[in-house]
């Protein structure tokens, strides 16, 4: 992914610098044994780099892992773990979890779809998870948290939390993108997801996970119109857009895992550790999240532009929609699951604070 200058405290970018030097040196975990009495050490990894929110929230983690561990287990991230500038970064990254190149890894929820697990894609449907508060409730509801990482199991890897992170929308480089006429036959960049991809399709569009030099040549030849993405990373792009604000294609949110069997040789101790540190780092994410209005107002104040579509435009991208929905309704859970977070939407308020103002 784009590098961008981190916005750790120093304290945090101390720590990640040193954690990071000890992964790349060729530190290898420990096994949880009596005859190795040692620190238990695990490689964290992520596509992303340490300025972005999944990362902040790894340094938390390796914070609270060695906190409660009392130093019994140490964690060493591994920043952008599927290198710079390679298509389906997040898949890669998934990949070296499930070979044991890692041990744990923070990965979007929506990249999982591409490796065989279907019960993470209700959070994924389009424009069915579109403010920061729905996602709240979603990710710190035990029952629906722990149904929506149970398929994970097919991937190798083992759910400790989910993490919200950001709405997602439509940012056009060449023009606003609030209908699916303004999609037809245009090149939108967006992460790789089987769903994800069929969203664009279905609004006439041409999904690309173009990334690094080949994202701004894109730009430049005109053969990408678009991206899907949030405000809080909207630093990233190689340039300012329009970006519609009631356009909201999903919240991204992030799965802590870990791979499952490195997690099952593990005590029974350690593993508990690791689950209270995964949820002590929920709740940092949530207390300490940028709210949606205050990331757009950066994104203005950065030269780009905010627009909103009307409740016509919104309507056709709703009947867009209809053939991914019916695809979607044919795995039960799966509907049994867009069921129930549409029934928790329409009593979940979205704050003045969770929606971007046009500028």
């Amino acid at each position: 992914m784009r590098k961008t200058p981190s916005r750790y405290l120093a304290w945090a970018l101390g720590f990640a610098l040193i954690a990071t030097g000890a992964a790349c040196s060729g530190s290898s975990p420990e096994p949880d044994t009596v005859e190795n009495p040692g620190p238990v050490s695990l490689k964290i990894g992520t596509a992303d780099d340490d300025s972005r929110p999944g990362g902040l929230a790894i340094v938390e983690f390796v914070e609270q892992v060695r906190t409660l561990s009392g130093g019994k287990i140490l964690v060493y991230p591994v920043w952008e773990a599927a290198g710079e500038g390679v298509q389906q970064w997040d898949q890669v990254v998934a990949r070296m979890l499930k070979d044991k190149e890692l041990d744990l890894a923070m990965i979007p929820s929506r990249t999982w779809d591409t490796e065989g697990v279907t019960t993470l894609r209700a959070l994924n449907a389009p424009f069915l998870v579109t403010s920061d508060a729905l996602a709240d409730k979603i990710v710190t509801s035990k029952d629906m948290s722990d149904q929506l990482m149970a398929g994970l199991d097919k991937a190798g890897a083992t759910g400790l939390a989910l993490m919200p992170e950001s709405l997602r929308h439509p940012f056009g480089f060449q023009h606003a993108l609030l209908t699916p006429t303004a999609f037809k036959g245009q090149g939108i960049r967006t992460a790789k997801s089987d769903l994800g991809d069929a969203t664009i399709r279905a609004l006439g569009g041409k999904p690309s996970d173009a990334n690094g030099d080949a994202f701004d040549a894109g730009i430049r030849d005109g053969t990408l119109a678009g991206a899907e993405t949030g405000f809080v990373l909207s630093d990233a792009l190689p340039v300012p857009g329009i970006a519609a604000a009631n356009v909201t294609f999903s919240t991204k949110v992030n799965t802590l895992v870990a791979n499952s069997g490195m997690l099952a040789g593990l005590s029974a101790e350690n593993r508990e550790i690791l689950q209270k540190a995964a949820a002590a780092t929920r709740e940092w994410v949530l207390a300490h999240r940028i709210t949606e209005a205050a990331n757009a107002a950066a994104y203005c104040n950065r030269g780009g532009k905010i627009v909103k579509a009307t409740a016509a435009d919104l309507q056709a991208l709703d009947r867009a929609m209809q053939p991914v929905y019916a695809e979607l309704d044919q795995d039960a859970s799966t509907k049994a699951m867009m069921d129930r977070i549409r029934q928790l939407k329409s009593s979940v308020p979205v704050p003045a604070t969770g929606v971007g103002s046009p500028c």
